[in-house]
């Protein structure tokens, strides 16, 4: 994207600023979606800050949270996992899927033992097994 040239003289503006927010409207909206759109907008604060990168936290500057570890949100190390963010472990439903499959396991290792079987059946049947015993 081209960066905004200044005009000269009296016309001249800053074009360091950020761009002004403002309303904006749907490109494709659907009968009264619009309204609906730009209605909502008017209810929702703008931001009113005259600089948007005052918020914005150094990288050399001290800690805002000094009783946080450094890896809360992470599986490893102190402080909180993952579950503070409110993803669930993919192992869980992982073992959740096993423990289902294992109730049907006499059935697939029937078929994995047939003729008809591939060895794909037979691969999977032989891991399913291996995660649950």
């Amino acid at each position: 994207m081209a960066e905004a040239v200044s005009g000269p003289g009296a016309f001249s503006q800053r074009t360091d600023l950020p761009p002004k927010q403002g309303i904006k409207e749907l490109p494709n909206a659907a009968y009264g979606e619009q309204q609906d759109f730009q209605s909502i907008q008017q209810g929702a604060p703008m931001e009113k800050s005259s600089n948007p990168m005052a918020n914005v936290v150094q990288m050399n500057a001290p800690t805002q949270r000094p009783n946080e570890p450094v890896t809360a949100g992470v599986d490893a190390g102190p402080g909180p996992g993952r579950e503070m963010l409110g993803f669930k472990n993919p192992m869980d439903s992982q073992l959740e899927d096993l423990t289902m499959l294992a109730e049907y396991l006499p059935l697939m290792q029937q078929y994995a033992d047939s003729q008809q079987s591939t060895g794909t059946m037979k691969a999977f049947v032989k891991f399913v097994r291996s995660q649950t015993e």
